[in-house]
């Protein structure tokens, strides 16, 4: 959130303060330059005088703290699933939503899952070329959605795999070096994340009867998730017209390179969300429509769009024209 806030591409800062837990406050971290000493979040009147809260704490201490910076004027945009389910907080991609920001009634606005939003960015304008019978979606998510030390213990282990040693799950809570993992937060039946990108997706795209057919695993990528989509329509689409759809839509690029080349190692760092490989399914019909999205996890999926969230919000709007190979930052 800070390196996106110091590029200034979408929201003005007039100064920043920031807020922690009573193990951070003291520390400092740079911004444009200057060390900011972090102060404590649950301080008395810690939020007095903010225009905006962009919150990662946990949603536990999100529960505590976002209503205590709404009631103190801050319009609170919050990145944990705290919010995400509650009926008066509007959950937002503002490609694909922006018009929810209309009503912000408990001044919390919630940020949704990081795989939910680079798939409706991809998915909202398809939607648009026809009656939809089921959308598949097989998510590729990088290690460092799990955390800092999740990606901490994957660097630990592939170390100990060079040395021919054992590795240790560590705070990953598996060894993923070589190998995938499908079982972080399981019910039984399901992932809890397959759950969130189901009723997420179809909050934030107003279709509350949306088939959504989702499998999630966890793959040794450190940054930039993948998805897998399949768009089932109940009658023929055409793929140029789907082409154009996704070329017109804001906030995605669409790779038209053939055979496609692009990885997550190009993606990283990147603000937008980006489509390869469109076509038909395998079986050729033109009812069915397939395509790879690809989005940096920590950038669209977490802090770019909290910030485009608060600038929405504020009148500012980012519509400088995309292309598929210039940086992020300006």
């Amino acid at each position: 959130m800070l390196q996106v806030l110091e590029e200034g591409r979408y929201l003005p800062v007039g100064s920043l303060r920031l807020f922690g837990s009573d193990r951070s406050a003291g520390t400092t971290l740079p911004f444009r330059g200057e060390p900011l000493c972090i102060e404590r979040a649950d301080a008395p009147g810690a939020f007095d005088g903010l225009d905006v809260v962009l919150m990662s704490a946990g949603s536990g201490p999100s529960g505590d703290l976002a209503p205590r910076a709404a009631a103190a004027g801050a319009l609170v945009v919050d990145n944990s699933s705290a919010w995400r389910a509650h009926p008066q907080v509007p959950l937002v991609v503002p490609e694909v939503n922006a018009e929810a920001l209309g009503e912000v009634p408990l001044g919390i606005v919630a940020n949704p899952n990081c795989s939910t939003i680079q798939l409706v960015v991809a998915l909202a304008p398809l939607l648009e070329l026809g009656p939809v019978r089921t959308v598949t979606v097989a998510t590729y998510q990088a290690i460092s959605g799990a955390g800092a030390r999740a990606l901490a213990a994957f660097e630990a282990q592939r170390r100990a795999v060079s040395r021919g040693e054992e590795p240790d799950a560590g705070d990953l809570g598996a060894v993923l070096v070589d190998d995938v993992l499908q079982h972080w937060r399981y019910d039984g039946t399901h992932q809890e994340e397959e759950r969130k990108i189901l009723r997420e997706s179809r909050r934030i795209l107003g279709r509350s009867d949306l088939r959504l057919l989702v499998t999630t695993a966890r793959v040794p990528v450190a940054r930039v998730h993948s998805e897998a989509v399949t768009v089932h329509y109940e009658c023929a689409v055409d793929l140029g017209a789907a082409g154009k759809a996704l070329r017109d839509a804001s906030g995605l690029v669409l790779h038209e390179t053939v055979p496609p080349t692009l990885t997550p190692r190009q993606v990283a760092g990147r603000d937008e969300v980006f489509v390869s490989r469109l076509r038909y399914g395998t079986d050729e019909r033109p009812d069915t429509l397939s395509l790879w999205v690809m989005a940096d996890n920590l950038r669209k999926g977490a802090a770019t769009n909290a910030v485009q969230i608060a600038a929405r919000q504020f009148g500012h709007v980012d519509d400088r024209p995309r292309d598929s190979l210039s940086p992020a930052a300006p």
